[in-house]
């Protein structure tokens, strides 16, 4: 078998790209304000998933159904209990956000924390109105 290389030249550029980000988010969690920042929304999104999961057994109990494919196969293999892998991805995100709170991370979370609410006023909405 002839060795190119090729194998060992990406796994290196790959271990090079993780230490500069090391280095980046290591940076970023010294800085007060942007630790601040991360924890807040970090907070914020895992608050929201739990509204979410609230808004959304409101609104099946009341007669609404799941759009979210994904989430409804959860659902339809987990019974009761299909949130709990949801909740946990969320809780991993909001730890990489503590882990690298650095402005383009808490930029996008933040977007992500709108969309969610978003989300969340709806599902309020859509049970409110069919009880």
């Amino acid at each position: 078998m002839i060795d190119t290389g090729i194998g060992r030249g990406l796994g290196l550029a790959i271990m090079q790209r993780a230490q500069r980000y090391e280095i980046l988010a290591l940076r970023a969690r010294q800085n007060p304000t942007l630790l601040t920042l991360g924890y807040t929304v970090a907070g914020l999104f895992v608050f929201l998933g739990m509204l979410d999961v609230l808004s959304t057994n409101w609104a099946l109990s009341v007669g609404a159904y799941e759009l979210n494919g994904f989430i409804r196969t959860m659902q339809d293999y987990l019974g009761a209990f299909w949130y709990v892998p949801k909740l946990a991805l969320q809780a991993t995100v909001a730890a990489m956000i503590v882990w690298s709170p650095n402005r383009m991370t808490i930029c996008i979370m933040t977007l992500m924390c709108g969309w969610t609410s978003s989300i969340v006023t709806s599902n309020f909405m859509i049970a409110y109105s069919l009880s």
